[in-house]
C-alpha cells in the first residue's frame, strides 16, 4: 500500500497534480496553522487523504521528529511545497530509509514529475511530464470555491472571444460568477488555467488589473494561476507598467461581421490572442 506525504503550502494544484498522478492509496497532508484552509479545501477531493497539523513550519527538529513517527516502507515524500524547513526535514527522514522523493516543476507551463531515490550514497533522479489530470471544475473546487458558468454574453466581443476560445484551448467556461467576484473567460489548457478578463470600452481603466489581482490572490484562485486582460484599444504606460508588474499580459482585440450578426476576432486579433496564450498556458501538443 503506497502512502503518499505531502508538505502543504499556500497552493493547492501541485498537491492535486502529484496525487493524481501517483494515485496512492493513503495521502497524509502535512500542513501548518496558515496552510490548514488549503489542507481542508483538499480533503473533499481527497478522501483517503489525512491531515497532519504541525505547530511549528521552521521547527526542523519538531518536524524531522513527527515524520519520522508517521514513516513506515514504501512512504514517498512529496517535498514540491511546504517551508524549507519542512523540506529539509522531509528529505533527512527520507535520505535515512532510503524512500522515494517526488517535486513537481511546472516551470515552463508543462507539468513535470521529478522522481529522487537513493541507492547506497548516490541519489538517482528522472522527470516524466504529466497527462491532463485535472478539469476546471476540479481546479475551483481545489481552492475552495463553487463554480456557478452561464452561457450569456453581454457584448459583441465576448461572443466573437468565446468562439475563437472554445478551439483554441482544452476548455473554456464563460461568465463565472462567484460571490465575491465575477470571472469573463477561466480557460484551461492541460494543467494549466488562466483567467481571462474582456474589457470592450474605448478607454481602458485600471478595473481590470484590480479584478485579475483579486481573482488570483492567495485567497481565490491562487497566484499561479495566470492572468489575461483584453482590450479594446491598448492601456497608457502606466497602466502597462503595473499590469506586468502584476505579471498580466494584455491583448488588444476587435472584432468583424458587426452586420450579420456572427462576432468573430479579425485574423491579427486571433494571431496576438493565441501568441499571448502559449506564453500563458504553453503550446498546445503536437
Amino acid at each position: 500500500m503506497t502512502t503518499l506525504l505531502s508538505l502543504v503550502g499556500e497552493q493547492p494544484i501541485p498537491i492535486l497534480l502529484v496525487d493524481r498522478a501517483l494515485q496512492p492509496a493513503r495521502h497524509i497532508l502535512a500542513h501548518t496553522e496558515r496552510t490548514h484552509r488549503v489542507a481542508r479545501n483538499l480533503k473533499p477531493l481527497l478522501p483517503h487523504a489525512d491531515l497532519l497539523p504541525l505547530e511549528n513550519a521552521y521547527d526542523l527538529a519538531a518536524i524531522r521528529r513527527c515524520f519520522e513517527q508517521k514513516y513506515h516502507p514504501g512512504m514517498v515524500f512529496n517535498l514540491t511545497s511546504g517551508t524549507k524547513p519542512m523540506a529539509w526535514a522531509g528529505f533527512e527522514v527520507a535520505q535515512r530509509h532510503h524512500a522515494q522523493i517526488v517535486y513537481l516543476e511546472s516551470q515552463g507551463k508543462q507539468s513535470r514529475l521529478h522522481t529522487l531515490g537513493f541507492v547506497g550514497n548516490d541519489v538517482r533522479q528522472d522527470a516524466r511530464g504529466l497527462n491532463t489530470l485535472l478539469d476546471i471544475k476540479t481546479y475551483i473546487r481545489a481552492h475552495g470555491l463553487q463554480i456557478e458558468s452561464h452561457l450569456t454574453f453581454s457584448n459583441g466581443q465576448e461572443v466573437a472571444l468565446y468562439h475563437f476560445l472554445q478551439d483554441a484551448v482544452d476548455e473554456c467556461l464563460p461568465n463565472l460568477k462567484f460571490p465575491a467576484f465575477e470571472i469573463d473567460f477561466l480557460v484551461r489548457r492541460g494543467n494549466q488555467v488562466a483567467v481571462i478578463e474582456a474589457k470592450d470600452k474605448k478607454k481602458s481603466s485600471r478595473f481590470g488589473i484590480d479584478q485579475l489581482t483579486t481573482i488570483t490572490g492567495r485567497e481565490y484562485l491562487g497566484i499561479y494561476t495566470g492572468r489575461i486582460w483584453i482590450v479594446k484599444n491598448m492601456p497608457g504606460k502606466d497602466l502597462l507598467d503595473l499590469a506586468r508588474a502584476y505579471r498580466i499580459e494584455v491583448v488588444q482585440v476587435s472584432i468583424q461581421d458587426h452586420n450579420t450578426g456572427r462576432w468573430r476576432l479579425t485574423p491579427e486579433s486571433q494571431r496576438r490572442l493565441s501568441q499571448v496564450l502559449d506564453q500563458v498556458l504553453g503550446a498546445p501538443d503536437g
